[in-house]
């Protein structure tokens, strides 16, 4: 494993509130709005007829609360869809070992927790599904399709042309890592992180565990860069790094946001 030297420079997190010129709320019933969840907040993302970006947003809060959502106004106005993205214990499974529906049995949770756990299951292709605990979701009480963070990852990934390929996102506390080899799934985690160091190292130690060539598997990189950013300290180690963004981004909003809701782009 290589030895890198970085210093500690996770910054805060902060909340942000950007409205194009273009967002009307009377209009709001032909709008989409992404939610999604994290471990300090949430974000908000929100596209007219279109598919452009009018506005974003994220809140920052020690203890996450129906309260929170309850006040936002943002979701005071009715759209046309809703999406919501969450985070946590999640297991891929080959749709072949799936005998019945007790999804609960696969997931990493404690066994006095599958009594009463709420999951969520989505298709990843035609082979493969994903399963999510959801208890610790905490949504708006608005019909919305339901998503798990890695899950929109893997799928990016899946998509991608790209032989082998490394994907990774980074929030505030966690980093999402999904590994294609072959265009087949081998990889897909979450690692909790507090520093670009912690970033680093756990981005090389998969390509080490897989054996990945540093010099010929890409990595693709987004997410909260403006809090952890190891990609200065990688580009010693890894030859090709991507930082893919949104390509419906708005010129009105701040570029450096954009890295955080390449995920949201692609329900």
């Amino acid at each position: 494993m290589h030895k890198i030297n970085v210093v500690n420079s996770n910054k805060m997190n902060k909340p942000f509130d950007f409205i194009t010129s273009s967002f009307a709320a009377n209009l709001s019933d032909t709008y989409s709005i992404s939610i999604r969840q994290l471990p300090d907040g949430y974000s908000f993302y929100i596209t007219n007829t279109t598919n452009q970006i009018i506005a974003i947003k994220q809140i920052i809060a020690d203890h996450i609360t129906p309260q929170l959502l309850k006040e936002e106004p943002l979701l005071q106005l009715n759209y046309c869809s809703v999406a919501y993205i969450g985070y946590g214990p999640f297991a891929i499974l080959p749709k072949s070992l799936v005998i019945d529906e007790n999804y609960t049995n696969f997931l990493p949770i404690e066994n006095n927790l599958r009594l009463r756990a709420k999951t969520i299951t989505n298709p990843l292709s035609d082979d493969i599904i994903i399963t999510a605990y959801s208890n610790q979701w905490t949504m708006p009480n608005i019909k919305c399709r339901k998503h798990h963070e890695i899950e929109l990852l893997a799928s990016m990934a899946l998509n991608s042309p790209t032989q082998n390929s490394m994907w990774a996102e980074i929030t505030s506390q966690h980093i999402n890592i999904v590994v294609i080899i072959n265009h087949k799934l081998h990889l897909a985690n979450t690692y909790q992180i507090t520093s670009d160091n912690d970033a680093a190292y756990y981005i090389l130690a998969c390509y080490q565990q897989l054996n990945l060539s540093q010099e010929e598997t890409e990595l693709n990189i987004m997410g909260n860069t403006t809090c952890i950013n190891p990609i200065p300290f990688l580009t010693d180690y890894i030859r090709h790094i991507n930082t893919p963004k949104p390509l419906n981004w708005n010129a009105e909003l701040p570029n450096q946001y954009a890295p955080l809701f390449t995920l949201q782009t692609k329900l």
